[in-house]
């Protein structure tokens, strides 16, 4: 099975045109400029605002996510149920899809925890459960039996929810487990590329020495 959720890609040439600077995890002011004028250009009826058919044309050219996906995550971004997108909102979704692409998530999700926590925070309850974490959590491509593991490691009253503090507590420690893991994938996949030169030089010294005698 799947070891992510959902494991988002981000796909557009356009936004790699972006990258969110080391410090504050955000874009410059002369990129926020390009966006803006990006935004207007999908705001045809020019309210300042987009809607969920507009967001899901953006959404369906710069990620891999299906149509149900994509509606998942603009009903997240519509915090208030207006069945629009502001600006900000918008602005928001693009830091996100950047620091995707650049890889650059669980530097996003330090920088901006209070932010995230209440993006995920489906209902307003002031908790994430981890139903909602898992839920929304490929936006920042959590592995799933992270989310799992850890959530019972910081749940300590057991009922399923984290409040804020708990939740940046939990993300620091989600991401710090899943970089390990990554680190030991990479040593993995190295060890095997190694093994894989061994076994062709192996061979072909063999097939050499082979032919040296044949001469």
């Amino acid at each position: 099975p799947d070891s992510y959720v959902i494991k988002m890609k981000v796909k557009s040439k356009f936004l790699q045109l972006f990258h969110l600077n080391e410090k504050y995890c955000l874009l410059s002011v002369r990129e926020v400029a390009i966006v803006l004028e990006f935004f207007k250009a999908l705001d045809v009826r020019n309210e300042m605002a987009i809607d969920d058919i507009q967001f899901l044309a953006f959404m369906g050219s710069m990620t891999d996510l299906s149509q149900r996906q994509i509606y998942k995550v603009f009903d997240m971004l519509d915090i208030d149920g207006s069945g629009l997108l502001d600006f900000d909102e918008f602005y928001l979704l693009v830091c996100i899809l950047v620091a995707v692409q650049d890889r650059k998530e669980k530097q996003f999700i330090y920088k901006h925890s209070r932010t995230v926590f209440e993006l995920l925070d489906e209902d307003s309850s002031n908790n994430v459960s981890a139903e909602e974490f898992e839920t929304f959590g490929f936006l920042f491509n959590f592995r799933r039996a992270t989310v799992q593991d850890i959530f019972k490691e910081f749940d300590v009253s057991g009922d399923q929810e984290l409040d804020y503090q708990e939740f940046k507590m939990f993300a620091m420690a989600c991401i710090d487990k899943q970089t390990k893991q990554e680190r030991k994938d990479r040593e993995k996949q190295e060890q095997k590329r190694q093994k894989q030169a061994e076994a062709s030089e192996s061979l072909y010294s063999s097939v050499q020495s082979s032919y040296c005698t044949l001469l």
